[in-house]
């Protein structure tokens, strides 16, 4: 076959074409290259009728008669027709096309206009490879040259994000002219501007013979398989023919044997539009179906005709007011009142496109006319939008508006409600769903709206679940293990999982690992299929398990994971312990901030973490303020979906001050530390009691409860005073107080080579110490190392063994002594103790937290005088001394002395002048420092030069800017803590209350006799069974 000149048949030069392929061609390419060529064909004229309006004698196809194939006949009788006078021919141009210098590529074919549309949209998605469309939006108007107004190409924009964020694939001309052109530019815009794994769908249908630079698609002879066509876009090229677009994905080429003839395309478009609504799509959103909708702007005549087959097709269109042309005179007759006359259509006709109707003859014009009277028929199908409101949602909500009153009219699907829910869910419309669905005439079942809640809560449809569970959904129902296993397995994020799991092993948190170990669970599967024995067995385990009977803390924990702000705020309103869940959710949130290495991230789920304490802030103080007691019981509600946490227990954990400081919780704190005690009761008169115990039973302390039986009186009076946490504390202040005179006085005047009786008090003290220190440990496990405290007195304990063992050795001198300072050592650990035990003073208890926090403050301004140090010891030793080889004159000049310098003692070996050597050694024998280096003349060589500036170079670095940027530190600390003052001591004092709670009712050192009875009562209780674990409340 001879090769077809495109553009103007004379003088145009044929453009070489290049493939690209390997030696080797893959059976897919080979598979895909003979299904096109046997499914897929292209058309040739057969028979030349000559055009006499020609006068370069050409066909009525549009070729001159060289190009036709051989044995073209000759027809001068019949008016040519391309179904009569064109043959069908296997295609030769398809495969991938490389435009020149943009380095883009997309797929390509050539067909005829009489292909089948199933087979075209079998190759798109079985072939290329594209993904279903969930939506088709075909694009329509002004194919010529115009100047694109900014609030279109705002509204383009939108539409191309729809199309991205929905899956669905654009329809357009396809061609680098007109709004093709602007299509493909915002395409490009939006690849290039938004992140996105899914890449725009962008089809462009042509007509193959309005295609410039053609010949460069058409494969070679020898071609195989894979064909890269390399295409040169000719913008300048001044002829009636078009250059293909760059930035359309996929181009269809249809040909119906013709050059030069326009709207080839038309019929084959509106068939595979057609045939793509037509088709049942079982997941579909919109009832089944794949919708499509036609998008309007400018046109003439070519737009009225696909908008006039779009409305008889039932496709609904969306006209943009204000784009001028044919779509202004159809928004126009829109809006008009009353009856739809031909001479008002003829109007509009003459006001939006004078030009073009004074050049149609009488019956184009009647045409035109009958084609806007056909289209406005059905107004349903029509909806308009203004450009001058072109807005983010104007476009998203036209398309589904447009799609819902198609939907909604149409006489299979109107009565589809649950079809016409999941399209406005899909669109996020809201108002349509209340005001259309929902009203007081339709009653929906339970069972109705699980389907589309489920994909409320995928999608992040807050107000849609709301509305939901507003008319008849029984969330509990909903939430079968089924639905939360596919919510925890395909719809969980692995990096939340993963942020998940390094929270869990970063912390060793009781909550985190339970939540963590849920979500596994989940992941894993709660039912199989394959059920034998112990398959059986799993399940009901897991059926069974604590977060299985709690389905809706289950949904609120997946929505907090998720970081779902608004859907998690919903599913809280519907939980039982809204305050344990939203103190739950803020430990999870803080938790996972921590981990997160996205700042923004992290940022997020602390705002969101900080906004749960307010909510449980607020809700706690309402219950309170209309019931005291049920607000206690409230604090000390647990439930095992959060691991069998409380309230007081989870607030604490996620640190959050705002909540223990509430006057409600506090007044609960304040109940367990005194006891049965009355909180009106003055501390002085309970410390008095101590020590004068008859006072107890004289009415000189008020308690709470007053016993029924007055035989009963009195005995209740002392167990009750005596039990109390806050009179346990206050005996062992006194009793620890007393235990550091003795020990003082032990080290100080007692001790000998052989232990006095008082010594040996002092070892039996230590000891209940220890089996204090053992029980703690006992009941806390691993946190308790997690206290500082629990460290110290650990410390104090073990140096306190260390010091006997060396001190039992009393023949020798070295370690008896030895044994006496590890003593002193160890009082101060003892004494510094008494730091811990003051945190309950309101006065007292901040300073020891801003001390606490100065400390590590200390840390980091340490390791910056350090570099300084070191720097300076190092150069100074290095110049003044040669060869020091005594490490701890060493460590002296390098260390100790910057070290003292910092607090302002000048060293004076820097000094040639003021040098006295009688205060060194210079063979290194005697416990004196070095001298420096001498000179030939037995003068210190050191260059004074260097010395006395870099000595005063190092102090005013340390002394004038390190020490002040210390206090400046300590000065932000102090002044973070005091903006916080009382707020903060709330804090700390809750773990003194819960210490002494927790602690056996007996004033030190008398619980050593509990402790002993303890342990004869475990040894006797061995042989008992093990008790039931009580359910929570939130089971009951």
């Amino acid at each position: 076959m001879r090769n077809r000149r495109d553009g103007a048949l004379e003088g145009s030069k044929i453009l070489p074409s290049t493939i690209s392929r390997s030696t080797d061609i893959s059976c897919s390419d080979r598979d895909l290259a003979n299904f096109v060529q046997e499914h897929f064909k292209k058309r040739e004229c057969v028979v030349f009728t000559r055009d006499a309006k020609s006068v370069d004698n050409l066909c009525k196809c549009g070729y001159s008669k060289s190009q036709h194939i051989e044995g073209t006949q000759v027809n001068t009788t019949e008016k040519w027709n391309y179904r009569k006078h064109t043959k069908e021919l296997p295609t030769d141009a398809f495969g991938d096309v490389q435009f020149e210098n943009l380095g883009k590529r997309g797929k390509y074919i050539r067909l005829s206009c009489d292909t089948d549309p199933e087979m075209l949209y079998d190759l798109m998605t079985q072939h290329w490879h594209l993904k279903t469309p969930n939506l088709v939006i075909s694009v329509t108007g002004g194919a010529k040259n115009f100047a694109l107004k900014p609030r279109m190409r705002k509204i383009f924009s939108r539409l191309i994000y729809i199309a991205q964020s929905k899956g669905a694939w654009i329809f357009t001309g396809g061609t680098h002219y007109g709004l093709m052109k602007y299509i493909g530019e915002v395409v490009r815009d939006n690849t290039i501007s938004r992140s996105s794994e899914e890449n725009v769908v962008a089809i462009g249908i042509a007509a193959w013979g309005m295609i410039s630079n053609r010949d460069s698609l058409i494969r070679s002879s020898t071609a195989e398989g894979y064909y890269s066509a390399h295409y040169i876009m000719d913008d300048l090229k001044r002829d009636p023919l078009y250059c293909l677009d760059n930035n359309h994905t996929h181009l269809l080429l249809v040909d119906n044997g013709t050059h030069g003839h326009p709207e080839t395309e038309a019929k084959l478009r509106t068939q595979l539009e057609k045939y793509i609504s037509e088709r049942v799509i079982p997941d579909s959103n919109y009832g089944g179906k794949i919708p499509i909708v036609c998008f309007t702007q400018g046109g003439g005549k070519e737009t009225l005709k696909a908008i006039n087959v779009a409305i008889k097709s039932k496709i609904p269109c969306i006209v943009v007011e204000g784009s001028g042309q044919i779509a202004d005179v159809i928004a126009s007759l829109v809006e008009a009142e009353g009856s739809l006359a031909s001479s008002s259509v003829q109007e509009r006709l003459l006001r939006y496109l004078p030009h073009t109707v004074s050049r149609l003859t009488e019956e184009e014009t009647e045409s035109w006319i009958r084609w806007i009277k056909e289209i406005l028929e059905n107004p349903h199908l029509l909806t308009v939008i203004k450009i001058e409101e072109a807005g983010d949602e104007i476009v998203s909500n036209a398309i589904s508006f447009a799609l819902y009153k198609a939907f909604g009219t149409n006489e299979q699907d109107k009565d589809n409600w649950n079809g016409q829910l999941k399209l406005l869910l899909e669109w996020n419309q809201l108002g349509l769903a209340s005001d259309e669905i929902f009203t007081n005439d339709r009653h929906w079942e339970s069972a109705d709206l699980q389907d589309v809640m489920f994909t409320a809560l995928i999608k992040d449809r807050p107000k849609f679940v709301r509305l939901f569970l507003e008319n008849g959904l029984n969330l509990r129902k909903f939430l079968s293990n089924e639905v939360l296993t596919e919510l925890f397995t395909n719809n969980f994020s692995s990096l939340v999982f993963k942020n998940l799991q390094i929270a869990k092993n970063s912390y060793n948190d009781a909550l985190l690992t339970f939540v963590w170990k849920v979500v596994e669970d989940f992941r894993r599967g709660i039912r199989k299929e394959d059920k034998n024995s112990k398959d059986e067995t799993e399940i009901q385990l897991l059926d069974d398990s604590p977060i299985t009977r709690h389905p809706l803390q289950a949904l609120f924990i997946w929505s907090i994971l998720q970081n779902k702000k608004e859907l998690s705020k919903v599913i809280w309103e519907q939980t039982r312990g809204c305050t344990l869940a939203a103190l739950g959710a803020s430990k999870l949130l803080k938790s996972l901030a921590k981990v997160k290495n996205d700042i923004n991230a992290a940022g997020e789920s602390e705002e969101l973490a900080n906004e749960y304490e307010t909510r449980a802030v607020e809700l706690f103080s309402e219950c309170y303020s209309s019931d005291e007691e049920l607000a206690e019981q409230l604090l000390a509600y647990s439930c095992e979906a959060w691991g069998g946490s409380n309230c007081l227990e989870m607030a604490v954990e996620a640190k959050d001050q705002q909540f223990i400081a509430q006057p409600g919780v506090q007044n609960f704190l304040s109940k367990q530390w005194y006891g049965e005690i009355s909180r009106d009761t003055k501390n002085w008169k309970i410390l008095l009691c101590l020590f004068l115990f008859p006072l107890i039973g004289c009415g000189f302390i008020s308690f709470r409860k007053k016993p029924m039986e007055q035989s009963k009186k009195l005995l209740m009076y002392y167990a009750s005073f005596f039990t109390s946490p806050f009179v346990v504390f206050s005996w062992n202040v006194i009793f620890y107080i007393i235990f550091l005179l003795l020990f003082a006085y032990v080290l100080l005047m007692d001790f000998q080579k052989e232990p006095t009786m008082l010594e040996l008090i002092l070892y039996v003290l230590v000891f209940i110490l220890l089996c204090d220190e053992v029980r703690q440990w006992y009941m806390n496990g691993n946190k308790y190392f997690l206290d500082l405290w629990n460290i110290m007195d650990t410390l104090g304990i073990f140096y306190f063994i260390a010091g006997i063992v060396f001190r039992l050795h009393s023949s020798n001198e070295s370690s008896w002594y030895s044994g006496r300072v590890i003593f002193c050592l160890d009082y101060i650990i003892f004494t510094l103790r008494l730091i811990h035990i003051f945190t309950v003073s309101r006065n007292l208890g901040p300073k020891i937290i801003m001390l606490q926090r100065m400390l590590i403050d200390v840390f980091f301004f340490l390791f910056l005088f350090g570099v300084w140090m070191v720097a300076f010891g190092v150069a100074r030793q290095g110049i003044l001394r040669k060869n020091e080889h005594r490490w701890e004159w060493i460590f002296r000049s390098v260390i100790y002395e910057p070290y003292l310098a910092m607090f302002g003692q000048y060293p004076d070996d820097i000094d040639g002048t003021t040098y006295n050597f009688d205060r060194c050694t210079f063979s290194g024998n005697e416990s004196k420092p070095l001298c420096v280096e001498l000179d030939s003349n037995n003068h210190p060589r050191f260059p004074e030069w260097i010395t006395i500036p870099l000595v005063c170079i190092y102090m005013l670095s340390t002394n004038i800017l390190l020490v002040n940027l210390l206090v400046a530190m300590f000065g932000y600390t102090v002044g973070s803590v005091q903006e916080n003052n009382d707020q903060v001591w709330k804090f700390q004092r809750y773990f003194l209350v819960q210490e002494y709670g927790s602690r056996l009712s007996v004033p030190f050192p008398f619980v050593i006799f509990a402790y002993i009875y303890m342990i004869l009562k475990k040894c006797f209780k061995c042989c008992c069974g093990k008790e039931c674990q009580e359910i929570s409340m939130c089971c009951k």
